[in-house]
């Protein structure tokens, strides 16, 4: 039996394919502003978010890094990056 799902009056590409890792990480920095790693690992299932970025950087995507501390579960200061759009 066909999908008949899939040859509905409506479908278009843009509707039935799946978005990119940097689709995704450019609709959150819109929705909210900057993202972590942690963020994108959790929310959008995205391992390397900084290889993803540079790939958006040498695209020409606006966005800058910010390194921010934080504390780990055993209490030690650690570093990670968050990502910003420009402009």
């Amino acid at each position: 039996m066909r999908n008949s799902w899939r040859f509905s009056e409506k479908t278009t590409y843009e509707r039935t394919r799946k978005m990119t890792q940097k689709e995704r990480i450019r609709k959150y920095l819109d929705d909210f502003g900057s993202i972590t790693p942690l963020e994108a690992m959790r929310d959008l299932g995205i391992m390397r978010l900084g290889a993803r970025i540079w790939e958006m950087i040498r695209d020409g995507d606006p966005i800058v890094r910010e390194t921010e501390c934080g504390t780990n579960r055993y209490g030690q200061t650690t570093r990670y990056a968050r990502y910003r759009k420009t402009a």
